[in-house]
């Protein structure tokens, strides 16, 4: 596997470098979509499957900046409505007490409550039409990773051991998040929440290179 990082030699934001760590996360992908092929197993994800669509999806700080940025180049009519879906999801998990909980590294336990009781809220992701994803190369990291082997049906009742998620070699999307942050702990929010984190959180400093930005991505993924 042949891996390009196309970075500015001076300061360079994490948000810089999301375009080729999203390259990467394909390749790595690809390579465990082609190793379950060959010892016979196949990969369901279809357009038209929304199955997967309305569960959590974490993202980090860089990716949230990133979709804020995707929407605000959007006609203002189309923008306008996915802003309207990103505060409905917000406002209906309001209503069922539904909040963030638990951390990806430190509390999976309560990090996997909140995830299942997102799910069973039924709320899509904002960028779902068609049950299809509306921004599917610019979808987040954590999406590229996520495929599985079991019908759609299965994905209906998540949390029953019936989704069989397609082994994937290396979570790029949290390794990514580490070497975003400045103390390498994972920062993350549910992806409905990205809009009001930019507003409310202003793009720090580039205080790294772009070669310094790479060489502590490859450190997470290493370690």
């Amino acid at each position: 596997m042949k891996v390009a990082f196309n970075v500015p030699a001076g300061p360079c934001s994490a948000q810089a470098v999301l375009p080729d760590v999203q390259r990467f996360a394909n390749q790595i992908t690809d390579h465990a979509v082609a190793v379950a092929r060959r010892e016979g197993r196949t990969v369901s994800c279809a357009k038209g499957c929304g199955a997967c669509c309305r569960q959590m999806v974490p993202i980090t700080p860089p990716e949230a900046r990133h979709l804020a940025r995707l929407i605000a180049a959007m006609p203002p009519a189309r923008a306008l409505a996915i802003k309207a879906r990103f505060a409905d999801a917000r406002a209906k998990m309001a209503e069922r007490g539904v909040r963030p909980g638990g951390h990806p590294d430190a509390a999976k336990p309560a990090y996997r409550e909140f995830g299942l009781a997102y799910f069973r809220t039924g709320v899509p992701c904002p960028f779902l039409e068609d049950e299809s994803c509306s921004i599917h190369p610019d979808r987040p990291l954590v999406c590229r990773e996520y495929l599985v082997t079991s019908p759609p049906a299965a994905r209906a009742v998540l949390g029953s051991g019936q989704v069989r998620q397609l082994p994937i070699p290396v979570r790029v999307w949290a390794a990514f998040g580490r070497s975003a942050a400045p103390d390498a702990e994972l920062q993350w929010m549910p992806l409905i929440d990205a809009l009001s984190f930019v507003e409310s959180h202003p793009a720090p400093p580039s205080d790294r290179t772009g070669p310094q930005r790479v060489e502590a991505f490859f450190k997470e993924i290493t370690c």
